[in-house]
């Protein structure tokens, strides 16, 4: 931090010199102190809120102050080239073969290529210029990442990513970087078939539930496709099906003018935030027909069993090992939201919920139908249909 305060006093020549023996220390000096000041500019430009030259004017006058030493024209082009865009990485973000990025330290990066994870030969020049790279890009994309706050999810909506990144203290071995991957145009249920996704026969059983406006959890571990079949789904729906869709960071990107998409507003600089229970609540006001949370990870999945409940239409996904465990993750979810007993919260998720698709390696692995709920064994009657 000292290093960055240094940088805003006035320096001659001299000590300018000693300071910074080549461009490469001088920009990342640089780009250090331009995202402890402006990383909100920084935010509002990605989002296209300000216009770009104000960060640009910004730069201009860090620069002046080394002007005789570097080439500045240079220095400023290159420090405006890092802080937009994914530098090195922006192929593999651009490359459409291409659905998952994984740094798992600076100088070992894995890609998932058509499902196959393969090394890549890239690599970060050290462990500071890696942790520098975080930063910046969850700053860009209105997240925070620091001491405090050492980990963090984003979503750049311009190329359809969802980021996380962690650093110390957090991680012990470094900092990492996820980036997946969303298709900007989603899958038609045909190109799912194409994609040996799912079977026609299962394509034909999806079209039926939709249509009959059945509640459909989606369940399967990460990376299995849930996300995918959603957004299929979701693009299939009656186009006077009124559609709510809650988020914790922008996934699912609908394309139907019928379907409303909303995200929570996360608290890193403080004042008002929306969780997806407000979301839901919210949306109980508006008249909709169906209710899409992108994932279910907590407490908001007991106002969606309760919308469930309640003749509303809902769709999600969840993290489950199969259909019969997505009830107990369910229930460990919301058990401690409500005096009601572990018996009728069950009997409620079983009540709430009309379809299961299970997942596995992108593959629809089973297609299960609740039935009801068995008083005696106190368990869900599941039916296997494809």
């Amino acid at each position: 931090m000292g290093m960055l305060t240094t940088l805003s006093k006035p320096m001659n020549q001299t000590k300018k010199a000693a300071t910074y023996t080549d461009d490469a220390q001088l920009i990342s000096q640089l780009q250090d102190e331009i995202i402890l000041k402006f990383s909100d500019l920084i935010t509002d430009i990605e989002q296209e809120k300000l216009p770009e030259h104000l960060l640009k004017s910004e730069i201009h006058k860090l620069v002046e102050m080394h002007k005789g030493i570097f080439n500045i024209e240079n220095i400023k082009q290159q420090l405006f080239d890092r802080l937009f865009g994914y530098g090195f990485l922006q192929p593999l973000v651009e490359d459409r073969s291409i659905s998952d990025i994984d740094v798992l330290r600076y100088d070992y990066i894995l890609i998932k290529r058509e499902g196959r994870l393969i090394l890549s030969d890239l690599k970060f020049e050290d462990e500071a210029t890696f942790e520098r790279y975080c930063r910046l890009v969850i700053i860009r994309n209105g997240g925070m990442l620091n001491e405090v706050d050492s980990h963090c999810r984003v979503s750049d909506t311009k190329y359809a990513l969802r980021i996380n990144a962690s650093i110390k203290p957090r991680n012990t071995s470094g900092a990492t970087l996820s980036i997946r991957k969303h298709p900007i145009e989603c899958y038609t249920l045909e190109n799912l078939v194409d994609m040996r996704f799912m079977t026609r026969i299962q394509k034909d059983k999806m079209l039926q539930y939709n249509q009959g406006k059945k509640n459909i959890i989606i369940c399967g571990k990460g990376g299995s496709g849930k996300t995918t079949l959603l957004r299929s789904l979701l693009n299939t729906v009656d186009e006077f099906e009124r559609v709510l869709i809650c988020e914790s960071d922008q996934e699912v990107y609908p394309q139907k003018p019928n379907v409303i998409s909303q995200c929570i507003k996360k608290d890193y600089l403080g004042g008002s935030k929306r969780t997806l229970e407000m979301l839901i609540k919210d949306g109980l006001t508006m008249s909709l027909d169906t209710y899409c949370i992108g994932e279910i990870t907590g407490v908001e999945a007991w106002d969606l069993i309760q919308a469930g409940h309640t003749d509303h239409r809902i769709l999600s996904t969840v993290h489950a090992s199969s259909p019969e465990d997505l009830f107990l993750r369910i229930l460990a979810m919301i058990e401690n939201r409500t005096r009601l007993s572990e018996l009728t919260l069950l009997r409620m998720i079983v009540n709430s919920i009309d379809v299961i698709v299970y997942l596995n390696r992108f593959q629809i692995s089973r297609i299960v139908e609740v039935c009801g709920f068995d008083d005696v064994k106190r368990t869900p009657i599941l039916e296997d249909i494809l």
